[in-house]
């Protein structure tokens, strides 16, 4: 699927082109990989986090051919904002909020079309 929002996009394409899905899927399997009590947990979910956020970036430029960087910021902050209704490194620096993930997870996903428009 292009990810690049046009003029023709509805609400529900522009939404699915704003998350992530490749990226979110490949944190998803690296975590399972990741056995429970891991005494390097901290460091390497901090560190796969990081690194998923940077290639977004690239990813999205390089093999989906966006061009807008108002939809690469919002593809970027919508995995961690999945990150983040999930626990991910949040949990690791007393940072995540069970109930505010989940919230802020509905919010974002319904808010975030309506804010990102086609580049002309």
């Amino acid at each position: 699927m292009a990810r690049q929002i046009k003029q023709e996009n509805n609400y529900q394409s522009r939404l699915l082109k704003l998350i992530p899905s490749e990226i979110v899927a490949a944190y998803l399997v690296i975590i399972g990989f990741i056995p429970a009590g891991y005494e390097h947990s901290k460091i390497l979910l901090t560190a796969v986090t990081a690194i998923l956020l940077i290639m977004i970036p690239f990813y999205l430029i390089s093999l989906m051919s966006v061009k807008g960087p108002l939809q690469i910021i919002f593809t970027s902050l919508s995995f961690l904002v999945w990150v983040y209704s999930m626990g991910g490194p949040f949990v690791y620096y007393g940072m995540h909020e069970a109930v505010i993930g989940s919230v802020l997870l509905v919010l974002w996903t319904l808010f975030i079309p309506f804010v990102v428009k086609p580049e002309n």
